[in-house]
């Protein structure tokens, strides 16, 4: 079993949702507003209220998956995301131990 954490453009929200809900296999994904900076160290940086704020918008995306969609996963994220710009977002792919669902006491896969 693997989390995927996925930082991306807020406009590539919808269509990477779109995209994630035609891999079989998956149930379900996470998406929370985020804010931060990577290699360009917030070069996009704005003015507000007279201070600088050197972070950039992003949404971070969290999705815990079987090893047989990983990869599927991962790559309807990537061509979803993507537009050829600096900024585009980043993926991650961790192990994960173990999982619980606190209604059934189910673990492992079947608790995702």
């Amino acid at each position: 079993m693997k989390q995927i954490i996925a930082y991306i453009k807020p406009a590539a929200l919808e269509p990477v949702t779109e995209a994630l809900r035609h891999v079989d296999g998956l149930s379900g994904m996470s998406a929370t507003e985020n804010n931060g900076f990577g290699r360009g160290k917030g070069a996009n940086r704005k003015k507000v209220d007279s201070q600088i704020n050197y972070f950039t918008r992003n949404i971070r995306v969290e999705i815990m998956a079987s090893d047989a969609v990983v990869w599927e996963v991962v790559d309807a994220i990537r061509q979803q995301a993507w537009n050829g710009e600096k900024g585009d977002g980043k993926i991650y792919v961790l192990d994960v131990l173990e999982a619980v669902r606190i209604r059934t006491i189910e673990r492992g896969e079947a608790a995702v």
